[in-house]
């Protein structure tokens, strides 16, 4: 490892600006396609027309959340498959660059197309619309974001590197979160012009796919990998590393842990509509206001996390951050006992600004650290089955809340319309899992991690010499 080719700190934070991308263009599936094939009543009516069957059609499960439940099927084959192509990958280009370049046109072309069913009513033709977009949206993400994560520990050269990146990348994603929530300012805006809702969905769906093709297209052009990169590489076919990374109970404990986080994430921020509207009584477009604000307040929080990793082992933090955002997350429903309900909703969207912070660095660092260890204790480098495990448990995470939240979101609605009772259901489903997460934490053991980090050379120890002083089974 050569610790003084390290990558200017610039180049770190436009490298951030491909986690914006691709954040921007899939929030179509992290929370608006559920708005738009499942949007609530105003006054008496929908604003936008069925176009899939709304209806639970089976165990209680809608069209929409098998649709998305089997797209991650099909991503569960993918995934591991890119991965390890990426990790073995000798093209000029880079291994990891060649892959994210060509994918980004068209993961943003087909975000966007999701919201264009051919039908203006229910049809086996919409199902199949949707059905195929999903498959080719989920494809193309995991052919960025697997190789693009994979970076992260490749040019993490050491831990402050890697926290930085993870800041930045922390940063970038929350920009692009709180700007896809402006889609309910801009929806309003656009319909005060005279468009219908489902027209300034499908506007909005447009901006954000070219801004997100626009800005994945960014670390494709800043990172030379053959400069920056170790030139390492993993010679073991995708069942040979999966198996290997597996065999790793650090790992396995991470993994278990970050899929429950990342449920819980997706389950606020798609419920993020209906918490704010139905249980804080608070307007469309204040939603977008809520959720602004507490990214910008955790924001402010970042330089205070940096700090604190400093000091303490990052797995503490975390413990603390999934508990503190469980708990608020279960909270949620006083909104509609308290007297004052917006109130109430203000405040405990603004303390859940200091878990979020922790929650949207610490992960990535955690896994970061965790492949570039392994890859120092075992010779063999493949961060991409690493970062692609993370990447399948978003996706995981997506496809398992879009299963389960619109069901739950009904209970209580003989209509199959959403209502208190069930957004108090999922609210408190999402902090249930945060606490779960947090069980999980306790069991991955840092100080093993930091063994074979070897990131500043006069700390640099023999990797064999290690090996007999941990079990890794």
């Amino acid at each position: 490892m050569d610790i003084n080719n390290r990558v200017p700190r610039w180049r770190l934070v436009l490298f951030s600006f491909g986690n914006f991308g691709w954040m921007l263009a899939a929030a179509s599936f992290g929370s608006v396609i559920t708005y738009f094939y499942f949007p609530p009543e105003v006054e008496g009516s929908t604003p936008i027309p069925e176009l899939i069957t709304r209806a639970p059609v089976l165990m209680g499960l809608t069209v929409l959340g098998i649709i998305l439940a089997l797209s991650r099927c099909f991503d569960a084959i993918t995934d591991p498959l890119i991965a390890n192509m990426s990790d073995r990958s000798t093209h000029k280009f880079g291994r990891r660059r060649i892959f994210m370049a060509s994918a980004l046109l068209p993961f943003a072309l087909t975000t966007a197309l999701v919201f264009w069913p051919p039908d203006d009513a229910p049809s086996t033709l919409n199902v199949i619309w949707v059905s195929v977009c999903a498959l080719l949206a989920y494809l193309f993400m995991t052919m960025y974001c697997i190789p693009y994560g994979a970076l992260t520990p490749e040019l993490g050269k050491t831990s402050d590197d890697r926290v930085f990146i993870a800041t930045c990348n922390s940063i970038a994603w929350a920009l692009a979160f709180a700007f896809s929530q402006s889609i309910w300012a801009l929806k309003g805006e656009l319909e005060s012009m005279g468009f219908d809702a489902m027209t300034a969905i499908r506007m909005c769906a447009i901006f954000f796919s070219i801004v997100g093709a626009l800005t994945m297209a960014v670390p494709v052009l800043v990172i030379d990998e053959k400069k920056y990169c170790d030139g390492n590489q993993c010679s073991e076919n995708v069942f040979s590393a999966m198996k290997s990374a597996f065999s790793n109970v650090d790992f396995r404990m991470f993994t278990l842990s970050n899929l429950l986080t990342c449920m819980a994430t997706f389950f606020l921020e798609t419920g993020a509509i209906y918490y704010v509207t139905i249980l804080m009584g608070m307007s469309e477009s204040t939603a977008s206001l809520v959720m602004i604000v507490m990214f910008v307040c955790s924001f402010a929080c970042y330089p205070f996390v940096v700090k604190l990793t400093r000091r303490f082992q990052k797995r503490t933090l975390q413990i603390f951050a999934l508990v503190l955002h469980g708990l608020l997350m279960a909270l949620i429903p006083l909104c509609t006992i308290l007297p004052d309900a917006a109130l109430t909703g203000w405040i405990l969207i603004l303390l859940l600004a200091i878990p979020t912070a922790i929650n949207s660095i610490l992960p990535t660092v955690i896994l970061a650290d965790i492949a570039r260890s392994d890859g120092n204790r075992t010779g063999s480098h493949k961060e991409g089955v690493f970062f692609g495990a993370m990447n399948f448990n978003i996706k995981l995470a997506i496809s398992l809340t879009s299963l389960v939240f619109p069901s739950l979101l009904i209970i209580g609605s003989a209509s199959g319309t959403p209502n208190a009772t069930g957004a108090s259901i999922t609210v408190i489903v999402g902090g249930g899992l945060c606490l779960l997460a947090a069980l999980a934490l306790k069991f991955y053991d840092e100080d093993r991690v930091n063994q074979f980090l070897n990131d500043v050379p006069d700390r640099q120890e023999d990797a064999e010499g290690l090996k007999g002083n941990f079990d890794y089974s």
